[in-house]
């Protein structure tokens, strides 16, 4: 059990800076979506956070005053899509979270204050 203990904070240090990144800031957007095939963009800024999609594709960051908030891997918790490529292909802003394609249909909605990530199509 100890061994595993172990393993598994090493497993989340290595994720942690595996994927943490500083952004670009001129590749954040202050329009309210991001879609990959019409811009370089990479991130939204709104209500002073900025939610990043790094550079794996995958992963959504959520920065506070240039503090990593969190970070969620959409594809790993949602799963690979059947079509197209295990990548975030678009982000939009709502009300209270960001709704994420991935592949060519797969649909997930990532709640902005905590990063709680679910499949919704």
């Amino acid at each position: 059990m100890k061994q595993f203990l172990k393993l598994s904070m090493l497993t989340f240090i290595v994720t942690q800076t595996g994927f943490s990144q500083k952004y670009n800031n001129t590749l954040i957007s202050k329009d309210s979506e991001i879609n990959f095939a019409k811009t370089q963009k990479r991130g939204i800024k709104k209500n002073n956070i900025i939610y990043f999609v790094e550079n794996d594709l995958q992963t959504i960051s959520a920065y506070k005053k240039n503090k990593l908030k969190w970070q969620i891997n959409v594809v790993s918790v949602c799963g690979k899509p059947k079509n197209g490529e295990p990548e975030i292909r678009y982000v939009g802003f709502n009300t209270n979270k960001l709704l994420v394609v991935m592949g060519k249909h797969n649909f997930a909605e990532v709640d902005i204050n905590s990063g709680v990530t679910k499949l919704v199509g």
